[in-house]
């Protein structure tokens, strides 16, 4: 339906397919369970919303909408939608197995980032082929577009040609855990044995988080500044033997904690003890650590990966060259020792957190829909 008359009298009907929020503590899966609760939560009966996945889930997110469960199969999936008469349809992600063809109503999608076409050598063959030959011609099929970033919106027009009042941008929240800490609340270093100063990282390990320059980076820190502080990498991945026989060949391996998967409450713990917070990737979407960094007061050191610098700003320190360890070592050293420095890095930290909103993104995609829908 296009028009308010068209809707005659009735509440539009939104499908957003949610397979994220199977696992929904994933980045993306993250992303779409905070701003959809959020939207449900201002709705107050304006749209009638359908989750719409290919198998049950645990996430109670499920019982505040209607569930419905269709096949994998993107031309039996659209023969569902099209029985449905869905007045948008919003898919994410947007993939090859969505059913863009033949579906009635307007269609949307949410797009996070482009990692793989901006740095491929981390990716499959199929991974890439699918970037190349099948996001572009879907985008362009979309009536309206959400991202989580201004970057991420100008790429999309270039390299997809998408046009640019299509697209919405609708920035990742910020969880109220993420605070600053008084140290009687604090008991997660010395759970993991950590007895002094330390830096830290958190991520999925992978190639495209830049593991093997931070090591490097770490270790002239100790070797040319006597830096009393330890490196906890924390996140699935980073246990690993290829990691620890990495840290053997640096001389750091007793220094570096790697703890693997953390609880939410043990990062902001960390967050708000450590001396600075690193995270030197090659490319992201948005880099949320960067600003749960600063939630805490944690100082941070990035590199302008993507989307980095726009969501940084002036509140971290960016090195410009992610596989330059000489200046990421220097840039950790500053951040650990300059006390004026970090007192101006906390400060501007937050400054930017109003920008970081659940609610603020959710109304931005309610207004998405209503404008697709006329309501």
């Amino acid at each position: 339906m296009d028009s308010k008359d068209g809707l005659a009298g009735r509440r539009p009907r939104i499908a957003v397919f949610t397979k994220p929020l199977d696992r929904w503590t994933s980045g993306s899966g993250h992303h779409l369970n905070e701003i959809l609760n959020a939207a449900l939560d201002l709705n107050e009966g304006r749209f009638d919303f359908t989750f719409v996945h290919y198998k049950r889930s645990d996430n109670p997110i499920y019982k505040r909408a209607r569930e419905l469960i269709v096949p994998r199969s993107p031309l039996r999936s659209a023969a569902v939608l099209r029985r449905e008469k869905f007045d948008v349809t919003h898919y994410s992600p947007l993939t090859i197995y969505a059913p863009v063809w033949a579906v009635p109503g307007k269609r949307m999608a949410t797009i996070h980032g482009a990692e793989q076409l901006l740095v491929p050598r981390f990716y499959g063959r199929i991974e890439m082929a699918h970037e190349l030959l099948v996001v572009p011609v879907y985008v362009r099929k979309m009536d309206a577009i959400v991202t989580v970033s201004n970057t991420s919106a100008d790429y999309f027009v270039e390299r997809y040609r998408a046009k640019r009042d299509r697209i919405t941008v609708c920035y990742n929240g910020l969880s109220p855990a993420f605070r600053v800490l008084a140290g009687e609340e604090i008991t997660t270093p010395g759970r993991m044995g950590i007895a002094g100063p330390f830096i830290f990282h958190i991520s999925r390990f992978s190639e495209r988080k830049n593991p093997w320059t931070l090591l490097e980076a770490y270790a002239r820190l100790v070797r040319e500044r006597n830096s009393p502080c330890a490196l906890v990498c924390a996140g699935g991945g980073w246990d690993c033997e290829e990691v620890g026989e990495r840290a053997r060949t640096l001389g750091i391996a007793p220094r570096l904690y790697t703890p693997g998967f953390i609880t939410e409450r043990d990062e902001v713990e960390l967050l708000s003890a450590a001396r600075a917070f690193v995270f030197p990737s090659f490319a992201e979407g948005f880099g949320m650590p960067n600003v749960e960094a600063m939630a805490c007061g944690c100082p941070v050191v990035t590199t302008p990966a993507f989307a980095v610098r726009e969501i940084v700003g002036d509140a971290a320190i960016v090195v410009e060259d992610p596989t330059d360890a000489v200046a990421l070592s220097e840039a950790m050293h500053r951040a650990t020792t300059d006390e004026a420095l970090r007192a101006r890095l906390r400060e501007r930290g937050f400054a930017r957190l109003p920008l970081f909103s659940w609610e603020d993104s959710a109304r931005r995609l309610l207004g998405v829909y209503g404008a697709l829908t006329g309501a």
